[in-house]
């Protein structure tokens, strides 16, 4: 007999040590990309994080932070820890949760404090197996090692669905119920985490009933109302209805009584707490234990809720990271509700061919408000629009209006009527896009991806075969689906993030599910219940669109980690099929070792390579590259969360160039954003704003500006000064409106041309532009706007540039390099490539080469100033998401190089070639196909023709691999997967005619011969 329970406790501790060691051995020691830098900027000063906000997660990564002993540069590796710890302990809490299963699928009591060392060794394996497979488990894993909320989010869920288990062991006894009390208590904690985590809910009420009342088809339909009943009070009315009746007392108090802000807030609050304990004392004394247990449940869910209590304290702070300035209760109300994103109709709502047609009706809803000096104030009406019936559609599945929209056409065959217009989908093919994409692309790939294989890290967007499917390792299941893989090219093969398992953890995991369904099956229920509450369920709740910025399997990690458990109590079935020729022990150790090499050693072997982030220090290497890109004291525009979070991070945390002011051009159309931007942050003065009075930036007012031609006042082809014009836009003077439909009065855009007078002498005076350039610098800067409308954003981003021009240019104005063409507004002409950067001058230039250059100030940048995080080691991996920085940068070496060479500087035209292969090596990314072309020119005509022949070789036998597996892939594959693959060996024809032609240039003949062959075999023209 052995000591069940002191074992039970010894090896999950084991295990909770065994996960950290491998979690703190791949973490990312600085800042990762992402939304991470700006929790680690967050946690470190306590801060506000973007809607709906992670308070709870922010004060335990303030308290993390502080294991770097004063150490600004270790606050990164420490708050990353945070999810190191949590993963680990969450590994720690599905071994218990599986040895509980173990236990009561072996028909062992699970109160029993000892047991026989066969069924030792079963239970025991089974949760060692399942936790490790957890530990090394890629969605996990990969959120294991920085500093975001979805590692804590998966330990709170471990724990609560480990509580009602702790419940059943105890469950006649008295006081049983305090488990429940527990559960939630970390339900409520974990509001300040992740919503994700309500998901946990039904799965224990339904565990809850299974154990409390005879089991029958009436209970299982209350437990399932009971618990889905949960989920939505908690989600719908529970955690805003908080915030909304606080709003509602905070109004009736500051305008009706003339109270200070808050003190409604603080009513409410003490009025809630009041009814609570009255409703806890009458059911004392009316002897309810089942209210009372209600009543106490749901008291704790508000403790832990009142986390949301740091938002507003922190608020009042105005600290430098102060999303939606949350700090009353309308404010309070928006952030929770997520009000800045929108919503998307779940159960009626539009196709997305909507957008073409204009609403038959538009409703009004309820009325907005803000913070005013005396009071709260109205801001407008939110309104939501009806179209016409055969827009619409019951489970609207496509009806994301956005730029997003065009990515439909890649799920389902999109049709055009006579006039252009595209069709109206079917309710056919509006389910089949649930089916293909949000189910089967952004679910059960992701599942697949976890438990059978993956096919790379790149992200694949128009459901092509060759990047980011997932993938077996067994040809007979990966050949019809992403075609054959024998032959592929070490190009592709290379890719880290390539890992296969043959499907053995998800053979195991399905072996624990149908052991489980045959020795327990009200178990069973209750753990399918919470794998598709946490997966499918949210997938369908979240209806997402194509185009996502990034992939989303950490949404579906409670699902993944659910079938763990089962991966686990795989072990079991394998034991028991032993049995029948082995010993119980012996089978019992057989099945275990089969299991740990089946999922655990297959995971971690394959996953250890494109997880382990110990050496990586992109994110603080861009944000500083970013800011030296600046000049001193200048205002730098940004626009997605990898240009600005890491950046963040590094002014906040690290103290780094706090004079650049960075803005965010997402969050720039926002009232408290475009606010913030007149107070001193740091070394940063507040910015120059002078045409839009801040009364004029309120919410709900002139939030987008249209287009209307006026030729009494503007002449549509003529230009206008910009400060003028921007007047005029946000002018109150009724003559300077124009009317809508319905009467009101609105400001308009007047003109789409614009002008911004150049002071030469200041712009000279201050450094703008050298005084050898004084010449070229024009008396005025010209451009226009495409657009035919401009978001409040963009029309305070234009009074910034005013308004400092109009002061002689004080301030460097920039924007990075990584934003589309429409973020630049028309200015692109006036732009001079500084590295990471452009800066506006005003000296016209050649868009088309991507502004003008000062070749030495980059020269300097690239071979001097810039860090280059760890990747001139060439060892790292370098997901997809992270080679958009690595990408320019290669194109910016390249073209300086050829800037050069152009001047007969064929010195530095080939150290910055050489600079760019050391510090971007191939082994880490490789180079597009066409850019290796245009280095191998450059080594020609530099007169390295020994680099240039030694490179030329590797391009050949590049597109030589290449052509092969396509052509293989071509003759072999399915229809769909000809014309893909057809395509792709379209582009290496274009490649192959490219390397002949250097070949040829080059004096090599038997790479011009070799070139000649596939370009003939592809019908590339000589």
């Amino acid at each position: 007999m052995l000591n069940y329970k002191r074992f039970n406790i010894i090896v999950g501790w084991v295990l909770f040590a065994a996960s950290l060691v491998v979690y703190m051995l791949t973490l990312e020691p600085s800042v990762p990309l992402w939304d991470c830098g700006e929790f680690i900027s967050a946690s470190y000063t306590l801060q506000v994080v973007h809607p709906p906000g992670a308070p709870l997660f922010l004060m335990l990564g303030r308290l993390f932070s502080l294991f770097s002993w004063g150490n600004p540069e270790g606050i990164a590796l420490a708050v990353n820890a945070l999810s190191a710890v949590a993963s680990a302990l969450t590994v720690t809490f599905t071994f218990w949760i599986i040895t509980h299963f173990a236990l009561k699928a072996l028909n062992i009591p699970i109160s029993s404090r000892e047991i026989k060392s066969g069924d030792a060794i079963g239970v025991f394996g089974a949760g060692i197996v399942g936790a490790l497979a957890l530990t090394f488990m890629d969605t996990f894993w990969f959120s294991a090692v920085e500093a975001e909320v979805y590692a804590s989010s998966s330990l709170f869920t471990a724990l609560a669905f480990w509580g009602i288990l702790k419940w059943e062991v105890v469950k006649d006894e008295t006081g049983a119920d305090r488990w429940l009390v527990f559960i939630s208590f970390i339900v409520g904690l974990a509001i300040g985490l992740h919503l994700l985590n309500l998901l946990v809910i039904p799965a224990v009420i339904l565990y809850y009933f299974f154990n409390r009342f005879p089991v029958n088809t009436r209970n299982v339909i209350y437990s399932l109302v009971i618990g889905a009943g949960s989920l939505v009070f908690l989600n719908w009315f529970v955690i805003p209805g908080m915030a909304k009746f606080a709003a509602l007392f905070d109004k009736a108090f500051v305008n009706g009584m003339g109270l200070p802000y808050n003190s409604g807030v603080l009513f409410w609050v003490a009025l809630v707490i009041f009814g609570v304990f009255l409703g806890i004392r009458w059911t004392i004394r009316k002897r309810k234990p089942l209210l009372n247990l209600a009543m106490l449940c749901f008291a704790y869910i508000l403790i832990g809720y009142s986390s949301y209590a740091m938002v507003v304290i922190r608020s009042l702070a105005q600290p430098p990271i102060d999303m939606n300035n949350p700090e009353d209760a309308y404010s309070l109300l928006s952030y929770i509700q997520r009000e800045q994103y929108g919503d998307r109709p779940l159960f009626k709502g539009p196709h997305y061919v909507a957008k073409d047609v204009s609403p038959i009706d538009v409703k009004e809803g309820a009325m907005s408000y803000r913070k005013g000096e005396n009071g709260y104030e109205e801001i407008g009406r939110r309104y939501s629009y009806t179209w016409p019936d055969k827009y619409e559609t019951l489970l609207p599945r496509m009806g994301d209006m956005s730029e997003k929209s065009q990515g439909y056409k890649f799920w389902y065959n999109e049709r055009k009527n006579a006039d252009g217009s595209t069709k109206i989908p079917t309710m056919k093919q509006n389910l089949g896009f649930m089916w293909n994409y949000q189910l089967g692309w952004m679910y059960w790939r992701y599942f697949f991806w976890n438990f059978g294989g993956r096919q790379s890290d790149i992200q694949n967007v128009d459901n092509s075969a060759f990047d980011g499917n997932w993938m077996s390792g067994i040809p007979f299941i990966d050949n019809r689906r992403i075609g054959p893989q024998e032959g592929i090219p070490k190009s592709l093969a290379s890719n880290k993030a390539r890992n296969v398992y043959y499907l053995l953890p998800f053979l195991l995991g399905v072996l624990g599910l149908v052991f489980q369904f045959n020795r327990q099956k009200l178990d069973a229920t209750v753990v399918t219940a919470l794998f598709i509450f946490t997966g499918i369920f949210i997938v369908i709740y979240l209806n997402q669109p194509p185009l996502e910025p990034r992939e989303r399997d950490y949404t579906n990690v409670g699902s993944y980690q659910t079938f763990c458990i089962w991966i686990g109590l795989g072990v079991l079935q394998i034991s028991e099929l032993l049995k029948r020729y082995l010993g119980k022990s012996a089978a019992a150790g057989v099945a275990t070792v089969l299991g740990l090499f089946m999922a655990p050693y297959l995971m971690g072997t394959e996953n250890w390579d494109d997880h382990d982030r110990s050496d990586r220090y992109l994110g603080i290497s861009f944000a500083k590259n970013y800011l030296n890109s600046c000049a001193p004291n200048a205002v730098l525009f940004t626009n997605g969360d990898n240009d600005t979070y890491p950046l963040w991070y590094a002014q906040n945390v690290e103290g780094y160039r706090t004079d650049v002011r960075i803005i965010n051009l997402s969050l720039l159309s926002t009232e408290w954003y475009a606010q913030a931007l007149t107070r001193k942050y740091y070394d940063s003065d507040p910015l120059p704003m002078s045409i839009i009075p801040s009364e004029k930036l309120k919410d709900g007012q002139r939030d987008i500006t249209r287009y209307l031609a006026d030729d009494k006042k503007f002449n549509k082809d003529g230009y206008y000064n910009l400060k003028d014009v921007l007047a005029f836009m946000v002018s109150d003077n009724p003559n300077d409106m124009a009317y809508t439909n319905s009467g009101d009065r609105v400001n308009y855009m007047p003109a789409k041309n614009f002008i911004i007078p150049v002071d030469k002498s200041a712009v000279v005076a201050n450094g703008t532009v050298r005084e050898s350039d004084l010449p070229r610098v024009a008396d005025r800067i010209e451009f226009s706007v495409r657009q035919n409308s401009l978001m409040k954003g963009s029309i305070v981003m234009f009074d910034i540039i005013a308004t400092n021009a109009e002061r002689g240019w004080e301030r460097p104005i920039y924007f990075t390099t990584t934003t589309s063409d429409d973020t630049y507004s028309g200015l692109q002409s006036y732009f001079r490539h500084e590295g990471l950067t452009y800066r506006l001058v005003p000296i016209r230039s050649d868009w088309s080469q991507r502004g003008m250059i000062d070749d030495d100030l980059l020269y300097d940048r690239l071979m001097k100033d810039y860090v280059w995080g760890n990747m001139d080691k060439g060892e790292m991996f370098l997901d997809h998401k992270a080679t958009l920085v690595p990408r320019n940068l290669r194109s910016l070496f390249a073209q300086l190089s050829r800037n050069y060479l152009l001047k007969g500087d064929s010195t530095r035209a080939i150290e910055l070639a050489n600079k760019s292969f050391e510090v971007i090596p191939e082994s880490i990314m490789e180079m597009d196909l066409g850019l290796k072309s245009y280095y191998i020119d450059l080594y020609n005509l530099a007169g390295d023709t020994t680099t240039a022949m030694l490179k030329l070789g590797e391009l050949v036998t590049t597109i030589e691999e290449q052509v092969a597996y396509f052509e293989n892939f071509s003759a072999k594959a399915t229809l769909d997967l000809k014309n893909q693959a057809r395509q792709r060996l379209a582009e290496l024809a274009r490649d192959a005619g490219d390397a002949r032609n250097l070949a040829t240039r080059l004096g090599a003949p038997r790479l011009t011969k070799r070139m000649e062959v596939v370009a003939q075999r592809l019908g590339a023209n000589p």
